[in-house]
């Protein structure tokens, strides 16, 4: 069955309009994940508080149990915010 060129038109329309969501879905995550500091390996968010916090840290800085950005695992996340 062939498509017409409206068809063809409209499915590029919609293939573009996903990729273009898709990668802006990457870049916030990518700009959310830079504001880490990644400390230490962990099993919950409970073990990043010493990892976290001061001297090393603000006490504001909070710390999550995350995975690893390379797949290795969870990591500590410490994020002011």
């Amino acid at each position: 069955m062939a498509l017409s060129k409206l068809q063809s038109v409209g499915i590029l329309v919609i293939c573009s309009l996903l990729l273009t969501s898709l990668s802006r879905d990457v870049r916030e995550n990518d700009e959310h994940r830079s504001d880490c500091v990644y400390k230490g390996p962990c099993k919950s968010n409970q073990d990043c508080k010493s990892q976290c916090g001061p001297p090393n840290f603000p006490p504001t800085t909070i710390g999550l149990c995350q995975a690893s950005p390379r797949g290795h695992g969870n990591i500590c996340c410490c994020s002011k915010d």
